[in-house]
């Protein structure tokens, strides 16, 4: 179920080097009886938050709507949670690097919970959107810190496959949990309303926090950096031409999954109007697509993440303008849309976490991850008001190419600045990946010097 491989530890005495504050590692690798549990519990931990988050992702918008809010105040409301969990989401990793990832998760996870519980158990607009502004809040913090615990434990040692297997298997089963999520919204929504749902998920969540310092070993942070210097180092590399074609596919990704996120129920309700059966029905069949997307990343080239991602998110807009123009079914566009999303979310993944450093990693994630959420943002509000003025088809339609051109500017950006595919090998070696070879072949070229 999930592969084995070996892992440099981290001291147990949480040791750190004088001049630099790097945590000092062991140079023996981790018995595979002490790493299995810890590869159990990370994706079990994938697969229940993923569960709980897509319960609510299956009646979010019907709960809205529901509760009287009109097209362009669900546009309006989502982009104000969203703009909430990016504020969160800047200095969130920072927090993590400095006072240790296991901490970040449990707090992430507890606000996550919390604002579930809120949303499901309250009827007035006001309280919801505090509800989806807790739980943005608590996503932010824990977004990227499961597998930051896994990747930063690993040594130099076959390192671009082994960090394209942790991001897979992460991915993988939290899509199975996704599927699971909407499983269960067709089987309770027979029997029980959309908001207690949304609280159950939550319960989960809370349920995860209280047993996270149990499951996963005390993660050293670096207590001498201050989080601005953390987070500056961060940026300024993020910002570089290193990272920009990464940059630019975040942000394609994430407004290609935001635009079918708020789109496909009010399709859905204009069809065949509100039963939360045919919403969870709908959902099943889409992460089954989402999660057999994720496990055909297998079969990319780890080496070319940089080729596959951006042709994967520029056209998974396609699938989904077809079906709002009743060019195809409504169905089949949306399970071929998020085969496409789980397919570019490992391959962007792996790009991503090959060229972080360890020392900095989770500050990185969350700044891709807060740039790319602009782009989330600006397409839900946009959507809203676009859906009010002229229709979900033109709305849908007008937000698609967004991805499309983030994804060729990604792509052109590559070929014009080849130290983005220099990938990083081991703590202080990158290699690079030559984007216009065939072989997709590493070849060592030199020591990586990033800021302390």
């Amino acid at each position: 179920m999930v592969a084995r491989g070996s892992f440099g530890k981290i001291s147990s005495r949480n040791t750190f080097h004088r001049k630099t504050g790097d945590p000092v590692r062991d140079s023996a690798p981790r018995k595979s009886s002490d790493e299995s549990p810890l590869l159990t519990r990370l994706t079990l931990y994938s697969l229940g938050c993923s569960l709980a988050d897509f319960v609510y992702g299956a009646v979010f918008v019907t709960v809205l709507l529901s509760r009287g809010a009109d097209p362009w105040m669900v546009g309006t409301i989502v982009a104000a949670a969203n703009f909430v969990g990016l504020v969160m989401e800047a200095p969130s990793g920072a927090l993590g690097d400095r006072y240790g990832h296991r901490r970040l998760l449990v707090s992430g996870l507890l606000s996550w919970g919390s604002g579930f519980v809120l949303i499901g158990t309250v009827t007035a607009l006001p309280l919801t959107l505090a509800g989806m502004c807790l739980g943005t809040i608590g996503f932010a913090l824990h977004s990227g810190t499961l597998q930051t615990i896994l990747i930063n434990r690993v040594g130099s040692e076959d390192r671009t496959t082994r960090i394209a297997r942790i991001v897979r298997i992460c991915g993988l089963w939290g899509r199975i949990g996704s599927a699971l999520g909407a499983a269960l919204v067709m089987v309770a929504g027979t029997w029980l309303p959309a908001g207690p749902l949304i609280a159950c998920g939550g319960g989960l969540l809370l349920l995860l926090a209280l047993a996270a310092p149990v499951c996963f070993p005390s993660t050293p942070g670096r207590p001498d950096r201050r989080i601005g210097v953390i987070m500056l180092e961060s940026v300024s590399l993020v910002l570089s031409r290193r990272f920009a074609p990464m940059v630019a596919l975040a942000v394609g990704a994430m407004s290609a999954t935001v635009l079918l996120v708020v789109s496909w129920q009010p399709m859905l309700v204009e069809r065949f109007g509100e039963d939360l059966r045919l919403n969870g029905l709908f959902l099943l069949s889409m992460t089954v697509s989402l999660t057999v997307g994720a496990a055909c990343a297998r079969w990319v080239d780890p080496t070319r993440p940089h080729l596959w991602g951006p042709l994967a998110v520029m056209v998974i807009g396609t699938p989904v303008v077809l079906a709002a123009h009743d060019v195809v079914p409504l169905i089949v566009g949306l399970i071929a849309a998020e085969l496409l999303i789980g397919l570019a979310g490992v391959v962007a993944g792996v790009w991503y976490q090959l060229m972080f450093p360890d020392a900095n990693r989770s500050t990185m994630f969350s700044a891709i991850t807060a740039l790319a959420a602009l782009g989330g943002i600006a397409t839900s509000f946009g959507f809203g008001w676009l859906w009010q003025l002229w229709g979900v088809p033109t709305a849908v339609t007008l937000l698609a190419t967004v991805s499309v051109i983030a994804g060729a500017t990604s792509l052109v950006l590559t070929r014009c600045f080849p130290e983005s595919t220099e990938f990083i090998t081991s703590e202080n070696t990158i290699s690079r990946t030559d984007p216009t070879s065939g072989s997709g072949r590493d070849r060592p070229t030199r020591k990586a010097r990033f800021p302390r």
